[in-house]
């Protein structure tokens, strides 16, 4: 699992579109359609916060403790990982 502070690819912005989003990486001409949960943790990483940190700011809003939404927060990091929109 990799632990570093999630960053961004500076190639990818995202666009709100009612209750969903796109992520538009213009390094490889692709767009991902997320939902508005992912867009919320897509927001979160600055390449600043720790994972710990960006669970805790993602499970917050929803009255969560972080150790409730951890895991899906790694499951959704690192499918961003994978479409390579963080570095």
């Amino acid at each position: 699992m990799d632990t570093s502070p999630p960053t961004p690819s500076p190639d990818v912005t995202l666009q709100r579109v009612g209750n969903e989003a796109i992520l538009h990486d213009r390094r490889s001409g692709r767009a991902h359609v997320i939902n508005e949960s992912a867009a919320r943790l897509w927001e979160l990483c600055d390449g600043k916060a720790s994972l710990e940190q960006v669970v805790a700011a993602f499970a917050a809003p929803y009255g969560l403790a972080p150790a409730d939404v951890h895991e899906d927060v790694v499951y959704i990091l690192a499918k961003f990982r994978d479409l390579g929109v963080l570095t």
